[in-house]
């Protein structure tokens, strides 16, 4: 038995002196073949045609570990370029040589519109400045997608594809029933009749005030959409609007008869067309240059002379409390990355690009104390992404400045505590019990294994009112209102940017570009260099390692729960909401 156990044991040290050689051999490798990748910059051929496709999650920012290479490890490299280097990639192609025209390739998105219109801006700006071409060809085209085809010369269909153009609608998904069945209750608390965070839990259908101001939503983000098309389509707003009522762009061949898309080609006859557009023959090649490896191809010149930096400070993803990563948003970090800000003399101007449907009531008053305590040294300019809504809005409301999009859903002032009581559940269903020794009344509160006493839920109501008020005189300082005005347009109510410039709560229509400007005019910069926060991670190893644990883990849930995982993601928020909270139900899924 004796020996048995040595031998046990030794084979057990081998084997974790070998995994751990394995470990560091691994990294090694990815590390060298990361800074290979990192310094190795691609070239760009003569003739060549910028391909961008928009069919991803277009993340705020491009990790600085994950261009060149990464489809040596599995990865799509093109499918982790950020918003900033897409956007900065297509300002470098209008002075290129090399890059004769954009192609756009059109498919599945799922980004929101304030996203798609920077990237749209952009193209606009691309023909106005360069006269160069935009080609967009698609097989099967979502709504979304064909807005960004729009700004193109051309759209091509397949003659056997599908594009997608019928108005906009927001699907809601309920828990309650489910919850019943299984015998959870929720204790909700909110302020706001507009606030529908809490509705999937304690509701089965979509109240009168939430269906209000979704309609008011759709119906000014769907106009504002067929602005924008017909400023580069020659049809007019009522003919889309039929178009989209009539169901007119359902097939390939009435798509082309009304206007939807100017012909129906196979890809190859595309390329063919931009071949001849590039004055290209029939044998020539044609270069088609990828977003990543364009990107990857040139350096942002810097001004010869500068009057000093601005710091683009992006504030993307849910609001919590402590360290954020991966689609987070950390009240630490953002501590931090503020600090930074401060202490760098040379940063004369932040542009905080907030793309945040809010969280943790708390952390939000962490960040907006950080505005407060910047903005006495230097200018804070906001720029509003997809969302910068609820906690979102309450870290913008104190910058000097806000610049949103026409189609930015912000708002949502407002402030909810949504705490699961599972005790039937835990008692029928799976036959665990609970009992509990106190030394006082309230010793175990809050508890989510008994109801709330009447002490009690009148004690989380009048917290919940206290951090609703907070937030509202927060607004009326920031945005130099009364509480009263702020009420009037609070309630969790939701506004695009458009009719949030009406009603008081942003100042300018416009993205990032025009927050820029607005930054630069207000530290009295002539001239400026760029900075950005959070610093960008600065190896393949770093993603690798981050794609192997949440990312893959994320991956391989959605993959075995398929149409459910959307649905499981809400019941583990709310069993993970043990704070109050400042935020939209990410479940509303605009389409």
């Amino acid at each position: 038995m004796k020996e048995f156990f040595r031998s046990f044991f030794a084979g057990l040290l081998a084997l974790f002196v070998f995994s751990l050689l394995a470990f560091f051999l691994i990294a090694g490798i990815i590390g060298a073949v990361s800074k290979g990748f990192e310094s190795e910059k691609a070239a760009v051929a003569a003739n060549s045609v910028l391909k961008i496709n928009t069919n991803y999650a277009i993340p705020e920012q491009t990790q600085s570990g994950m261009p060149a290479g990464l489809g040596l490890l599995g990865f799509d490299a093109n499918q982790g370029v950020g918003l900033n280097d897409i956007l900065a990639s297509i300002k470098h192609a209008e002075t290129d040589d090399h890059i004769k025209g954009i192609y756009i390739e059109l498919g599945v998105n799922a980004n929101s519109y304030a996203t798609l219109q920077e990237i749209r801006d952009a193209l606009e700006d691309f023909k106005t400045n360069s006269k160069k071409f935009v080609i967009a060809y698609g097989e099967v085209v979502t709504q979304s997608s064909f807005y960004i085809g729009s700004v193109a010369d051309k759209i091509y269909l397949n003659p056997a594809g599908a594009i997608e153009f019928k108005g906009l609608s927001a699907q809601l998904t309920f828990y309650k029933g489910t919850l019943d069945k299984l015998g959870v209750k929720t204790q909700v608390f909110y302020d706001g009749k507009f606030k529908s965070a809490t509705e999937p839990y304690r509701m089965q259908k979509t109240s009168d005030e939430n269906r209000l101001q979704l309609e008011e939503f759709l119906n000014g983000l769907f106009d504002e959409n067929l602005q924008e098309i017909n400023k580069s389509r020659n049809l007019s707003v009522e003919k889309y609007r039929l178009i989209a009522d009539s169901l007119l762009a359902v097939f390939p061949q009435t798509a082309a008869s009304v206007g939807i898309v100017d012909e129906l080609k196979y890809y190859d006859e595309v390329v063919a067309e931009i071949k001849t557009r590039c004055g290209l023959g029939a044998d020539d090649e044609l270069n088609f240059v990828g977003m990543n490896d364009y990107r990857s191809s040139f350096v942002i010149e810097k001004p010869k002379t500068s009057d000093g930096k601005i710091a683009i400070v992006y504030a993307d993803g849910t609001i919590i409390d402590g360290s954020g990563e991966n689609g987070y948003l950390g009240s630490k970090n953002f501590r931090e990355m503020m600090e930074a800000v401060r202490k760098d003399k040379d940063i004369k101007a932040v542009v905080l690009r907030v793309n945040s449907p809010g969280g943790s009531a708390v952390a939000s008053d962490v960040m907006w104390r950080e505005i407060e305590v910047t903005k006495k040294e230097k200018p804070v300019i906001v720029s509003m992404g997809d969302y910068a809504a609820s906690g979102g809005y309450m870290i913008s409301c104190n910058a000097n400045k806000i610049y949103a999009q026409p189609n930015t859903l912000t708002g949502s002032i407002g402030v909810f505590l949504i705490v699961p009581e599972i005790t039937d559940f835990m008692n029928d269903k799976i036959g665990i019990t609970f009992d509990t020794v106190n030394t006082s009344a309230h010793s175990d509160f809050p508890s989510i294994t008994r109801p709330f006493s009447p002490t009690e839920s009148k004690i989380l109501q009048a917290g919940v009112d206290s951090t609703y008020l907070h937030f509202k005189q927060m607004v009326a300082t920031g945005r130099n209102m009364s509480v009263e005005a702020v009420e009037a347009i609070a309630q969790g109510r939701i506004w695009t940017g458009v009719k949030a410039k009406e009603i008081g709560l942003v100042d300018e229509i416009g993205g990032i570009d025009e927050a820029m400007k607005g930054a630069m005019e207000m530290a009295g910069l002539k001239s400026y260099t760029v900075v950005e926060y959070p610093e960008q991670k600065s190896s393949i190893l770093d993603e690798v390692i981050l794609s192997l644990t949440e990312e893959t883990k994320a991956q391989m849930q959605a993959e075995q729960l398929g149409i459910l995982y959307p649905h499981y993601l809400a019941i583990k928020d709310l069993m993970g909401r043990p704070v109050m909270q400042a935020r939209l139900p990410y479940e509303i899924a605009i389409r």
